[in-house]
């Protein structure tokens, strides 16, 4: 892949962006004139490890490329598989529309465009409990405090990928209730559904969809037993509604690894996984994540 020692040293010569269809590491490219993500979508950018890009700025959201290693069968130090590389992604509540994708490096930024292109979602109705509809309001304060104690989880700092090979499925099921679904709670509109329910058997091992380290494990009134894992370059993967949960807060896992057991704790009908994920605050599609490295999008420059 072409490269200039220089990095964006002629941001101005061109800057080609290229589609990886099968693994991100020797595949077949399509030239592409911007970045297309479906609603709740995301994508792993790479650079060449020569590349002097900096940033990234998806309309006003900002984060820092990182250097990042494909764990692979490839020999160790082989220049194709060390990149620069940031993720990007959109919440599933934005709209069909081009966003502008801005790229920093040493001698200037580049500007180029993501386009939102739309998803369909399912409205799903559910009977619960009255109170997990309108709790008493003896529990407001709890609610409150537990709100504030999952976004502090969720706003991950901007530290280098912790991952380095493909995503996993935390488990196998029957997804029974889609990402950004409308929900209707005994009939009432409720906040629309920020991940994937995977219905699976009372006490079926939960995994770790890939390396990183625990931001957030213990009990809630809406989410159950719950584990937050940070996984760097700002994604973190939820675990919701487990019956127990096998690490701590500070916790290194690594992918595969139990981490808890399918419950029904909290806000659900019966035993079942809620399985979310979360980019630097925007909620996107869990289910993309295992083929997050298959579908990379290389960005390479090109001399005048």
């Amino acid at each position: 892949m072409a490269s200039r020692a220089g990095g964006i040293r002629s941001l101005a010569s061109g800057l080609f962006l290229l589609l990886l269809l099968a693994s991100p590491l020797g595949a077949a490219e399509i030239s592409s004139p911007a970045v297309a993500l479906p609603q709740g979508g995301l994508a792993l950018l790479l650079f060449p490890p020569s590349s002097s890009v900096k940033e990234i700025a998806v309309g006003s959201t900002r984060a820092r490329v990182h250097l990042w290693r494909h764990h692979s069968s490839q020999p160790s130090g082989s220049q194709d598989d060390s990149f620069r590389a940031v993720l990007v992604g959109v919440d599933f509540s934005t709209p069909p529309t081009t966003l502008p994708l801005t790229l920093f490096g040493s001698g200037g930024h580049q500007a180029v465009s993501l386009a939102v292109t739309p998803r369909p979602f399912q409205v799903s109705r559910l009977s619960v409990a009255r109170s997990f509809v309108t709790p008493p309001a003896s529990f407001l304060r709890r609610l409150a405090r537990e709100r504030k104690i999952i976004l502090a989880a969720l706003a991950a700092p901007d530290r280098p990928f912790l991952f380095h090979r493909a995503f996993v499925a935390p488990l196998s099921g029957k997804i029974t209730h889609d990402f950004g679904a409308y929900r209707y709670l005994n009939g009432r509109a409720m906040a629309r559904h920020s991940g994937e329910d995977i219905d699976a058997p009372m006490g079926t091992p939960v995994h770790a969809a890939n390396d990183g380290i625990v931001r957030l494990a213990g009990s809630f009134y809406y989410d159950g037993n719950m584990v937050i894992i940070d996984h760097g370059g700002g994604l973190l993967t939820e675990y919701l509604h487990m019956s127990d949960m096998a690490v701590r807060a500070g916790d290194k896992v690594v992918r595969g690894q139990v981490i808890g057991r399918v419950g029904h704790t909290g806000r659900v009908t019966g035993p079942v996984l809620h399985y979310g994920a979360v980019l630097r605050g925007a909620h996107v599609n869990p289910m993309m994540l295992t083929g997050l490295l298959a579908k990379a999008v290389h960005l390479r420059e090109e001399g005048p």
